[in-house]
């Protein structure tokens, strides 16, 4: 018949690794989760700027749009818009002697 012999200093030695191990494993746990902690802080930040930003983006859309309201007519006119200009316009040169010389062969 097989025995095992188990001492005093045997079963001691087997609490303390037992014990060590555990309180190894419970620090190695603690680091990882404050490594999420801190990673999940970080994302919350991120997504308080991003939704902070869109926030301002939307007042200032709707004070653009509260600033349209108040025209009397959100289309400008051609001729407004060139009375504003000050009348001058640029002349454009005369394209139908480009076209004439041009032939209409591809290959």
């Amino acid at each position: 018949m097989i025995t095992f012999d188990l001492t005093v200093i045997n079963s001691l030695a087997l609490l303390l690794i037992v014990v060590v191990s555990a309180l190894m494993g419970f620090l190695v746990r603690q680091h990882q989760l404050a490594g999420k902690n801190r990673r999940i802080n970080e994302l919350e930040n991120e997504m308080m700027q991003a939704h902070a930003e869109l926030l301002e983006t939307q007042k200032e859309f709707c004070e653009l749009e509260m600033r349209i309201k108040d025209l009397t007519s959100p289309v400008i006119s051609m001729k407004q818009a060139s009375k504003e200009e000050g009348g001058q316009k640029e002349q454009m040169p005369d394209r139908k002697g480009l076209h004439s010389d041009r032939s209409n062969r591809t290959a």
